[in-house]
């Protein structure tokens, strides 16, 4: 079948010739109905994805037109189902084409399974490249006892490709080809003019134009996703940090009232995140915008926020307007970065501060969700479990 794909196409273009994938194949925007298979290839070619559920690989075959930056639609998919997929591309001055990268992932699941896990982390663009590697590593190690990935934003430490490439597509290439990472933008995404309003153009050429979360918000600014019972609502917050580039986060602009919109018709899920980058609590200066933020999670029952800030790994008590209360909001920062100075925090709510980078194992089931926190060489941190 995929021969006589490639025979028809090439009576369409006077020279083939061989090309490869230089990022991804990356899975993006992830569900329990569709997704997109990503891939930027080395030069302009015909390219051809082959998919289906595992081990059919090639049951459907979407025929790409030629283009550099490739994003495949899938759609169709069945809830909590294996899938796997195959990229095929063209062998030069030959009629044939051959797989040039393979990999599995299993689709979402529906509100009539209960039980999944997640992992969570942040800031790997201020990495080493051999903490990037370890970090990998031990991600990889969980195989494939997790559905995907939160992250809190800050994956390069200046916004361009080519760093994003060398801090995180090629080091999680083995992650990233079969799980999705869902992210909160952090400072970094918007580049060295992340303080000018021109900042907005290298978000867009080197970050936008590299991922497409769900399209119920401002992606790739802010959405939502839906796994089972549970909620997971991405925002941007880095306007708190006076980045001039990214979408106000105020009462009455578009994204707070998108926010309100969006929790308000979660009361049915029973699990609400919250994932952002700029932290809110506990916080050395808690500015008006913060606060009404916080009167939002509170009035809706949002259980977990997760957030980016310090260079510790940071646990909250459960808390209300600065106050412990044990149906508060926790909040949990992912340590990793030293580009952010340390709040003077309010010890009296803090649960767990550790002085380490860290990334978190998360598996909720049904009432119960049980939270482990791991340094890079997989040694427990912390651990939670809460029950509603």
């Amino acid at each position: 079948m995929i021969k006589n794909f490639f025979l028809i196409f090439c009576l369409f273009i006077p020279n083939s010739y061989a090309v490869s994938i230089v990022k991804g194949p990356y899975i993006d925007n992830l569900s329990d109905s569709e997704l997109a298979i990503r891939y930027v290839l080395d030069s302009q070619s015909l390219s051809w994805l082959g998919w289906g559920e595992f081990p059919k690989c090639d049951r459907y075959v979407i025929p790409m037109v030629p283009r550099v930056n490739n994003s495949v639609n899938v759609y169709g998919i069945r809830p909590g189902k294996k899938y796997c997929y195959n990229v095929y591309l063209p062998l030069s001055a030959s009629t044939n084409s051959y797989i040039s990268s393979s990999s599995t992932f299993t689709s979402f699941y529906d509100e009539s399974i209960s039980s999944f896990s997640f992992v969570a982390f942040s800031n790997n663009g201020f990495n080493s490249d051999e903490e990037n590697v370890e970090l990998s590593s031990s991600v990889a190690s969980l195989k494939n006892d997790y559905m995907f990935i939160i992250h809190t934003g800050n994956i390069s430490s200046s916004g361009m490709i080519d760093d994003t490439d060398k801090k995180f597509f090629i080091p999680f290439l083995n992650i990233i080809n079969s799980k999705p990472v869902f992210i909160s933008p952090g400072p970094q995404e918007y580049g060295d003019e992340r303080n000018k309003a021109k900042g907005y153009k290298i978000f867009k050429e080197n970050y936008a134009s590299y991922h497409s979360f769900a399209k119920n918000g401002l992606s790739p600014h802010y959405y939502y996703v839906d796994i089972s019972k549970a909620r997971f609502i991405f925002i941007d917050n880095n306007s708190f940090n006076d980045i001039a580039a990214a979408p106000l986060l105020v009462a009455g602009s578009k994204q707070y009232i998108w926010l309100e919109g969006v929790l308000k018709y979660s009361k049915d899920k029973k699990w609400i995140f919250v994932v952002l980058n700029y932290p809110l609590y506990p916080s050395a200066s808690a500015s008006n915008d913060i606060k009404d933020l916080e009167e939002l999670f509170i009035k809706y029952n949002v259980d977990i926020v997760f957030q980016n800030g310090s260079s510790y790994y940071l646990r909250t008590k459960p808390v209300k307007y600065g106050v412990y209360d044990d149906k508060g909001i926790i909040y949990i920062t992912l340590g990793g970065s030293e580009n952010y100075l340390t709040p003077s925090y309010d010890q009296e709510n803090i649960d767990t501060n550790v002085e380490k980078k860290v990334f978190l194992y998360t598996n909720i089931d049904g009432d119960k969700i049980d939270i482990t926190a791991y340094d890079y060489s997989l040694n427990q941190i912390d651990r939670f479990v809460l029950n509603k």
